[in-house]
């Protein structure tokens, strides 16, 4: 009997120490693998539980707050104060036992002039898009189709015929008509580059070699600049790459330009309708530089000699992920011809990412102007700067299709990384 008694009186006590510490465990979960603090500045963490912190890399950051030893009364947060630019370890324990290693980088300060002018996008690819195929009719009436028998596929990029590089969709059509026999493209599909025998076949309608394909090399928008790193010239802007929009391919940079647009008609965004700024660009409305990248996470360049960074507004500070709160924000947009204007919004989202992605953040427009002009977020928007306690946080990239008042954000310093 006394056995059971004192094995009953042991799961009592630990069950009053789950019951105590259940909430603090469940607030200590919370804390992320990884923190990322700018030089100068400092982090604060309230764990809740009389935890032990030990740091490796002292000469990056310093600690103070909770120990073991400081079991009574109230727990201080943990304060992580930087030191200098580099990597350490904070090593959490609880009893004696690691229960968390958490990763901090300390970077120097990085300032960006923020964007929110309306650019005009003129982008021309590597070689040849194919976005269908179609059949070609011979002379008997039949109807064949070279590049489907080979395996060509919509979406593939034709960048060599007969070791030729092809230029453009001319380009392409010049090559296939004056070229007898079997041709050996090489296509990149999706990054993977393959060979594929094709038999161009005549045309009955006017004479002309055809492979069955239709081909597309540039395209033209209107988006919205994110930043200008000042010193460097860099540009950033849209926040998602350029889609060819028949195939959904990313397009590939030959060449492009980014202009200076002018708002010419707004439509209003409505539920499962979106929206849409059309504005107007051209060389004589002002080149402002160069594109050098399509990615996922937007459009980069540089921006030309003789644009002068003092038209922007001055540079601000880009905040790390882990500094973005819930709660209110503004954004930077351009939606007529008064030029760039701050908005109100609300970040009622903010996931912990590890690893790149474009939906990081959810934000709602709050601006009664915003919202009675445009509905909330349209195309057009996408790159619009989002802004929180002075500090550049991300890039407006998606909007909700059955609710254009909310959209979706990429993280800044994500954007930031894909710069060169």
């Amino acid at each position: 009997m006394k056995k059971i008694i004192k094995i009953s009186g042991i799961l009592f006590v630990i069950l009053l120490c789950v019951v105590y510490f259940l909430p603090a465990m469940q607030s200590y979960s919370n804390i992320p693998s990884e923190i990322y603090i700018q030089k100068g500045s400092t982090k604060t963490i309230d764990l809740g539980l009389p935890v032990k912190a030990d740091v490796e890399a002292t000469n990056v950051i310093s600690i103070t707050g909770e120990t073991l030893e400081d079991v009574t009364g109230m727990q201080s947060p943990l304060v992580i104060e930087s030191v200098d630019s580099g990597d350490a370890t904070i090593e959490l324990s609880l009893f004696g036992v690691t229960i968390k290693s958490v990763q901090v980088s300390v970077s120097d300060e990085m300032m960006v002039i923020p964007g929110g002018q309306s650019i005009g996008v003129t982008l021309y690819t590597r070689g040849a898009l194919v976005v269908g195929i179609t059949g070609v009719e011979l002379e008997s009436g039949e109807m064949v189709n070279p590049a489907r028998e080979a395996g060509m596929l919509p979406g593939d990029v034709i960048m060599s015929i007969n070791g030729t590089e092809i230029e453009d969709a001319d380009h392409l059509s010049e090559i296939v008509d004056g070229v007898e026999g079997k041709l050996d493209i090489v296509v990149d599909r999706n990054g993977r580059e393959l060979s594929l025998e094709v038999q161009p076949v005549k045309d009955y309608s006017d004479g002309k070699m055809r492979l069955g394909i239709w081909v597309r090399d540039s395209t033209a928008g209107v988006g919205t600049l994110t930043f200008i790193l000042p010193g460097e010239r860099w540009f950033a802007g849209l926040g998602h790459a350029i889609c060819d929009l028949d195939t959904g391919s990313v397009l590939t940079v030959r060449e492009g330009e980014i202009y200076l647009s002018e708002i010419i008609q707004v439509n209003k965004g409505e539920s499962g309708v979106p929206g849409e700024i059309k504005g107007f660009f051209s060389s004589s409305s002002g080149n402002m530089g160069i594109i050098l990248k399509n990615t996922e996470y937007g459009i980069y360049g540089t921006l030309y000699d003789d644009i002068d960074l003092g038209v922007f507004s001055d540079p601000i500070p880009v905040a790390n992920r882990d500094e973005v709160e819930l709660g209110g924000a503004s954004i930077l947009a351009t939606i007529d011809s008064e030029g760039v204007k701050e908005f109100d919004c609300e970040i009622i989202k903010a996931s912990g990412q590890d690893t790149i992605g474009q939906k990081g953040l959810v934000i709602e427009i709050t601006d009664e102007e915003l919202l009675v002009v445009t509905g909330g977020i349209v195309q057009g928007m996408s790159g619009s700067p989002i802004i929180q306690n002075g500090k550049l946080v991300g890039a407006v990239t998606h909007v909700f299709v059955n609710n254009p008042a909310k959209g979706y954000g990429l993280y800044a310093d994500w954007m930031l990384e894909q710069v060169q």
